[in-house]
């Protein structure tokens, strides 16, 4: 086997790889072997047909297939092992992607594998690095926004269903059946009956909630509107539209008042002030480990942004599935299909799609530069902060320590989890010689 690698680019390497005629030849004859007990020609026996005669009736190329397949992944193993002694710096970061140049009986097997490879990063300055301060103070406002949303889930929820006193108005939920009719015609997807709308929440198309307002119990109002420009739909895209709307009832949240009792009810304080002093400095910490982690992630920025770091497209596709699951994952605890959220808020799959991209090259050149950050400063994880690391997951799932190192390392993970302890340490080291002013 000879070898030949060319570099197309700071990351991808070519290899062509030559394979002897004879070690095709033999993997020609196991393809057949393999491929035997499947061959009917009349006249033999399943399995007894005779090489030179199967390849006589169908060609020698019947075999070709299964004999590249059976030559290509230990060859390119070999080559890559190759290639290390040669650079000890080479190293294959993918899975490679093949393409076969000759394959023909009698004649050397030839072919290519173009894989994406480590870099040598050149790094900027990453010392010293200036950030902007951030004000970390909690104000009254934001005190007071924390405590409406506790007394927003202890609010009396009042449906008022024969008042027809009552207006409909801003963060109340209204019960309606509606019909959406294009010149005089329901359209498709366009009616229901009995649907809750929370006013305000804005999940309607513009001006739908906003035409209800002021609504009475069983009025019916027929409201004009125009679809957006950019709907999903095309036919109703820009088109003027009318919703006929009946209210059928109104539920109206009554926030308790906040005083003494109040607080004795939802905390283990006794007074307003001790509960907006502990609320106070709940905030404080949040925010404070909020502005670090916007602080670690403006250093990161910064210090990529300086370096000539690479994004290998393999990695950036890995990730940026891995971005895409989890805004699934995330939809799917709402109770809704990530197809179905586009929809209702008249969004574009394609523009999620290249905002994971995005996210991902960010992502993954960051990490190519914080590892070569740790590589340059010595930073690496001992076997105390790894073992660390363990006990506060044994904790946080109520696992025994020794459950939680046998299910990662069963599953191969103990190397990505030093790597992420690496990464976060990198961060860390990165912020503690930053200048922030």
């Amino acid at each position: 086997m000879t070898v030949s690698i060319e570099k197309l680019d700071k990351v991808k390497a070519e290899l062509t790889i030559t394979v002897p005629a004879e070690v095709f030849g033999e993997a020609m004859k196991k393809a057949y072997k393999e491929m035997a007990p499947k061959i009917k020609i009349p006249g033999f026996r399943p399995g007894k047909v005779p090489m030179n005669v199967v390849e006589k009736m169908y060609g020698p190329e019947v075999f070709y297939e299964e004999a590249a397949n059976i030559l290509i992944m230990p060859q390119y193993v070999d080559a890559v092992r190759e290639a290390v002694e040669a650079d000890p710096f080479f190293q294959p970061i993918a899975r490679p992607d093949f393409d076969i140049v000759q394959i023909e009986k009698g004649k050397e097997f030839i072919f290519k594998a173009v894989v994406d490879t480590k870099q040598k990063v050149e790094l900027g300055e990453y010392k010293g690095i200036e950030i902007q301060e951030i004000d970390g103070e909690v104000t009254d406002k934001e005190i007071d926004q924390y405590i409406d949303t506790i007394r927003d889930k202890q609010a009396e929820v009042k449906t008022i269903t024969d008042d027809k006193r009552v207006a409909l108005k801003e963060g109340d939920t209204a019960n309606i059946n509606f019909v959406g009719k294009k010149d005089g015609e329901p359209f498709a997807g366009g009616s229901a009956e009995g649907y809750d709308l929370v006013i305000g929440s804005k999940s309607f198309i513009p001006g739908f909630e906003e035409g209800m307002v002021g609504m009475k119990i069983e009025e019916v109002r027929n409201i004009e509107l125009s679809f957006p420009e950019d709907y999903y739909v095309t036919d109703l895209a820009g088109q003027p539209v009318v919703f006929e709307v009946t209210l059928n009832e109104i539920k109206r949240k009554t926030l308790p008042e906040l005083n003494d009792e109040f607080v004795k009810d939802v905390s283990n304080f006794e007074t307003v002030e001790a509960y907006k002093e502990d609320i106070k400095k709940m905030l404080t910490e949040e925010k404070a480990a909020e502005i670090k982690n916007r602080y670690k992630a403006d250093v990161a920025v910064k210090v990529t942004e300086q370096s000539d770091v690479v994004a290998p497209e393999s990695q950036v596709k890995a990730e940026a599935e891995n971005f895409m699951n989890d805004i699934k994952f995330q939809m799917s605890q709402q109770g809704i299909s990530l197809e179905d959220y586009v929809k209702l808020t008249n969004g574009n799959m394609e523009d999620i799609e290249k905002e994971c991209e995005a996210r991902a090259e960010s992502f993954v050149k960051q990490n190519i530069v914080f590892e070569a950050i740790a590589e340059k400063e010595g930073l690496d994880i001992s076997d105390e902060e790894l073992e660390a690391e363990y006990n506060k997951m044994a904790e946080m799932y109520k696992q025994p320590v020794e459950t939680i190192k046998e299910v990662f390392t069963m599953r191969g993970q103990t190397s990505l989890i030093k790597r992420n302890l690496l990464l976060e340490k990198v961060s860390d080291f990165l912020l503690e010689n930053a200048k922030i002013g």
